[in-house]
C-alpha cells in the first residue's frame, strides 16, 4: 500500500474519531447574518437566588403513567424524576413545574384518571394536572396569584461521556424557524422572551416545551442547566414533549426539527429513511443496517475501484521507486523532481487513490452520526448481540483488562483479521516498512472500534468484506494478466 494513501486513510480514522468532539463548535447556531444572542440579565433577584440552588426533595411517590414511571416529591408538589419503562432508563430531565415559592409546602397526590397526575393544596389554592397522552403531557396550572417564577425543568449532566457529548439546550424564537443550539457546557445565564419552543436534548432523548408565546431562562450551575419561565396568569395551560427523539412523534406536534445529526444533517436523515424502509422489510434492525452497508458500498463502489485501480497503479511502480530512492537518497530536490517524472510518463496521480476518498466523507459522517443517535437501536438484538447501542459484549471474562474491560467484543475482533487478509492480498509488492505501518493500522482502528457500539463495528465490518472480495477479485486478475 502507497504510503501517502495510508496516511490518508490513518486521517481520515482520526478525523472520524474528533469530529464527535468537534462538531458541535461548528453548529449553525444563527445565519451568518444575524447578530450574536444578546445575554439578558434576570428580572428578579430571588429568582438568582433560586435557580443556583436545587429544590429540597421530599417524600417521592412512585406513579405508573403509560410507558412512564414518573416519581413525585409531594414537598413542593413537582415531578422529581421520569423512567420510561419500554427504554429501562431513567431520563436526565428533572424538577418539573416546580415553584420555588411553594418549596416548602406538602402537596396531596391524586390520579382522578388513568392517565392523569394531580397535586394539590387546597389552603393555598395552588393545583398541578399533568395529563400524559404517550409522549405528549398538558400540565395546567392554578395559582392564588399570577406574578411567579417557575422551573420548567432542569436538565443533569450525563455520567456518561458518550452522551455527554450531544447534550444541547435548545429554543426557537417567534420570528425565525432556526432552533438555536447551545451546547450543555456552554450554557451560562440567558433569558430569552417571546420563544415558541425552549427545551433540551441529550444522545436519544428530548423534552420541549411548546406553548405559544413564552420567556424563557437558561442558568447553569456545575452539572445542572435550570430552565425557567415568568408565570403571569393564575390559570395557564402548557404543553410539553417528554420521550425518544422520533421523527414520527415529534411530527405529532412540528418539533421534529429538534433532531439535528450535525452538518451532513441531509444525508442522515435520508439514511434514516432507508434504515426504515429496510426495518419495515426485515423487520430486524440488524440486517437492515448489514442492507445499507450492501448499498452504501454500491453507490460508491465507483471511487471505491477508482481507488484500488489507483494504489495497485502505484504498486507497480514501487521498483522503480525504490530505486530512484536509493539513487537520490542524498539529493531530495532531485528525487523529486524524478518520482514527478515518473508519474507523468506512466499518467499517475500520487494521490489517485487518496481523493475518491474524499466523496465518502460526507456519507461516513452522516452515518456516524446516525447510529450513534438513532434511539431505536437501543435494546435492539442482533444475533449474539444484546443491543446495537452498546459494544457486542461477547463473552465475559472472570477479570478485567486493561483498556478492554471484562469482556470480549469479537465484531472488532473480526474486522481486524479480515483486514489483516485484505493486507495480505493488496501490500505483496510494497516494502517490508510499509507492511509493518499497515499492520499497525489495522491493529489501531481494532483499538478505536473496540469500545464503539455494535452497530457502527457491524456496518464498518460488513464494508470490510465486501471491499476484501473486491480486492482479492481485483488482485486475481493482475495476475493474470501478468
Amino acid at each position: 500500500m502507497e504510503k501517502r494513501a495510508l496516511h490518508f486513510i490513518i486521517i481520515t480514522i482520526l478525523f472520524l474519531i474528533a469530529y464527535t468532539y468537534l462538531i458541535s463548535k461548528f453548529y449553525p447556531q444563527r445565519p451568518p447574518s444575524s447578530p450574536p444572542l444578546p445575554q439578558q440579565p434576570y428580572e428578579y433577584e430571588e429568582v438568582k437566588e433560586f435557580l443556583s440552588e436545587r429544590p429540597h426533595q421530599g417524600e417521592l411517590q412512585d406513579v405508573e403513567v403509560g410507558d412512564f414511571v414518573v416519581s413525585i416529591s409531594l414537598l413542593g408538589g413537582y415531578i422529581n424524576n421520569i423512567r420510561i419503562k419500554s427504554y429501562g432508563e431513567e431520563l436526565n430531565f428533572r424538577n418539573i413545574g416546580f415553584l420555588p415559592d411553594f418549596k416548602d409546602v406538602q402537596f396531596s397526590l391524586s390520579i382522578p384518571k388513568k392517565n392523569w397526575i394531580v397535586l394539590e393544596n387546597e389552603e393555598l389554592g395552588v393545583k398541578k394536572i399533568w395529563e400524559f397522552t404517550g409522549y405528549a403531557v398538558r400540565f395546567k396550572l392554578v395559582l392564588p396569584q399570577g406574578k411567579m417564577e417557575m422551573n420548567l425543568f432542569s436538565n443533569y449532566l450525563s455520567p456518561n461521556g458518550l452522551d455527554q457529548r450531544y447534550q444541547e439546550i435548545f429554543f426557537k424564537e417567534d420570528l425565525s424557524g432556526i432552533i438555536t443550539r447551545l451546547p450543555f457546557r456552554k450554557i451560562k445565564d440567558l433569558r430569552r422572551d417571546l420563544v415558541q419552543i425552549a427545551g433540551a436534548r441529550d444522545r436519544y432523548f428530548c423534552l420541549a416545551f411548546f406553548q405559544g408565546k413564552f420567556s424563557v431562562g437558561f442558568k447553569r450551575k456545575d452539572k445542572t442547566v435550570t430552565v425557567s419561565t415568568t408565570i403571569d396568569k393564575k390559570e395557564s395551560l402548557w404543553n410539553f414533549y417528554l420521550g425518544p427523539q422520533l421523527a414520527k412523534e415529534l411530527a405529532k406536534h412540528n418539533l421534529e426539527g429538534i433532531i439535528y445529526y450535525g452538518f451532513f444533517h441531509g444525508i442522515g436523515a435520508v439514511i434514516l429513511k432507508v434504515l426504515y424502509i429496510f426495518n419495515s422489510l426485515t423487520h430486524s434492525w440488524g440486517f437492515s443496517i448489514i442492507l445499507l452497508s450492501i448499498i452504501i458500498y454500491l453507490l460508491l463502489f465507483p471511487f471505491t475501484a477508482k481507488s484500488t485501480k489507483a494504489m495497485q497503479r502505484m504498486q507497480e511502480l514501487q521498483p522503480a521507486i525504490e530505486s530512484l530512492r536509493s539513487k537520490y537518497k542524498d539529493n531530495p530536490q532531485k528525487l523529486n523532481k524524478e518520482m514527478l517524472e515518473l508519474y507523468k510518463k506512466h499518467k499517475i496521480n500520487p494521490l489517485g487513490g487518496c481523493f475518491p476518498l474524499l466523496f465518502q466523507f460526507p456519507v461516513f459522517i452522516a452515518l456516524y452520526q446516525v447510529l450513534l443517535r438513532f434511539v431505536e437501536l437501543k435494546g435492539a438484538q442482533f444475533l449474539w448481540i444484546k443491543d446495537l447501542s452498546l459494544p457486542d459484549h461477547s463473552l465475559k471474562l472472570p477479570f478485567s483488562l486493561p483498556y478492554f474491560g471484562q469482556f470480549i467484543n469479537i465484531l472488532p475482533l473480526l474486522i481486524v483479521i479480515i483486514s489483516y487478509f485484505q493486507q495480505k492480498i493488496t501490500t505483496s509488492k510494497v516494502s517490508s516498512q510499509q507492511q509493518s505501518m499497515g499492520l499497525f493500522f489495522i491493529f489501531f482502528i481494532g483499538i478505536i472500534f473496540y469500545h464503539f457500539p455494535s452497530c457502527l463495528v457491524l456496518y464498518w465490518f460488513i464494508q470490510n468484506i465486501l471491499t476484501f472480495f473486491y480486492q482479492y477479485r481485483a488482485s486475481k486478475l493482475t495476475l493474470l494478466r501478468e
